[in-house]
């Protein structure tokens, strides 16, 4: 029997999913997690670390398991992940190669030695003085607009938009403020259509499951992400220069196999920028949106290529003929969270097919660029573009967050 390792983040919204999939599969499986509740698995099938660390004797105990593949769940586990598969002599990509994937300032700066079309940028101090900064920046001839972000925050926490000198200097405090890292990442803002890539390497090919729009215009202030659409409404042309660009980004990287996850933005030009890439599937519920034709979903897809080889279940995945979307609810402002309502009435909407929240009564929430977690989930279906995009904007005017003012 096939044997797959999970390492499941006790903070992803998709672990569910995977151990379903490894099941779906016929798969032998054994998790490793820093979550501290109980799982569905036998206790000897579970191993419990602090600070995706294994220790010698749980590695040991790994080991003897004679694995077939170790599969991370989400970016939180990714380094963990291929660390062990290294040492199991698993295939795996190269650790520089992952880990340049989690700090923005390495990823720039890989992806600039092979010319990647991406914005131009500087690394900074947050301590630096500011004049000194505003003369970095004319050096490297980036003007403002621009776009100052921590280099290992995910989900656009601590990322803002600076339109002055004035603003630069609220941009960099809110930065440094999330991060226990000093160094920040200041780059020229691209004014453009932001889109993601999801897709799957198989020995060293990119191949692309999805595109997906995000419909409504992420100009800042703060970033926080809304709509995303697929199958794309962007003109073939530059479809084809999007897998072009992530493909080459892979190679220059060192990355060749496993998911991929890019971010790209195009200009009304049709100038084409990448803006991230990273060697994991698409974050939060969002893999919900997806589904795939002979009835598949992403997730058995991923686990399906680590543990069986099938990459010709990856080849032959296709997106079901419909247009398919995910909201994710807005947190207006932070604070204890109160209550989510209306829901049956959102639910109701035509095309929506489910809503899941994912924030609990009672905690502490964050508004961008603060933003750890999000509130909640909408998906829609329906057989055109904007049916889709309209039920999920539907949905949200009727869901009623209410959350109380308390000071953070």
């Amino acid at each position: 029997m096939t044997k797959v390792l999970l390492v499941l983040p006790s903070t992803s919204y998709r672990n569910g999913a995977f151990v379903l999939a490894a099941s779906h599969l016929n798969l032998d499986i054994t998790i490793v997690t820093n979550a501290d509740t109980p799982s569905i698995l036998p206790p000897n099938r579970v191993y419990r670390v602090k600070d995706w660390k294994i220790d010698d004797a749980t590695f040991k105990e790994l080991d003897k398991l004679r694995l077939d593949a170790v599969v991370a769940v989400d970016e939180a586990s990714v380094v963990l992940a291929t660390e062990l598969s290294q040492r199991l002599g698993l295939p795996t990509n190269p650790i520089d190669a992952v880990e340049a994937t989690l700090n923005k300032e390495l990823l720039r700066s890989r992806l600039s030695k092979h010319e990647i079309p991406q914005p131009r940028y500087i690394e900074i101090q947050g301590h630096q003085h500011p004049e000194e900064i505003a003369k970095t920046l004319a050096d490297a001839h980036i003007r403002y607009p621009i776009v100052v972000k921590p280099t290992s925050e995910t989900q656009s926490r601590g990322v803002s938009r600076a339109n002055s000198y004035s603003e630069l200097l609220q941009a960099i405090e809110i930065a440094s403020s999330v991060t226990h890292k000093d160094n920040l990442l200041i780059e020229e803002y691209i004014d453009g259509s932001e889109h993601a890539l999801e897709g799957v390497l198989v020995d060293s090919e990119l191949v692309t499951l999805a595109i997906f729009d995000k419909p409504e215009p992420l100009v800042g202030p703060y970033f926080e992400e809304s709509i995303y659409i697929t199958p794309s409404n962007l003109p073939d042309k530059v479809i084809t220069e999007a897998k072009r660009v992530v493909q080459r980004s892979c190679r220059s990287l060192g990355l060749w196999t496993g998911p991929i996850h890019a971010e790209f933005r195009v200009t009304s030009e049709g100038q084409l920028f990448l803006i991230e890439i990273a060697a994991r599937s698409i974050g939060g519920s969002c893999s919900k949106a997806l589904a795939f034709e002979p009835r598949i979903t992403l997730e058995e897809i991923l686990v399906s290529q680590a543990t069986l080889g099938d990459s010709h279940k990856t080849l032959q995945a296709t997106q079901k003929r419909s247009y398919s979307g995910v909201l994710m609810l807005p947190t207006p402002k932070s604070g204890i969270l109160l209550s989510v309502g209306n829901l049956k009435a959102a639910e109701a909407t035509r095309f929506v097919t489910s809503i899941e929240i994912t924030a609990t009564v009672g905690s502490v929430v964050k508004a961008p660029p603060f933003s750890e977690r999000y509130m909640g989930f909408v998906f829609a279906v329906s057989p055109g573009y904007s049916t889709t995009l309209a039920a999920l904007r539907r949905a949200r005017d009727i869901i009623e967050i209410e959350i109380d003012d308390l000071e953070l």
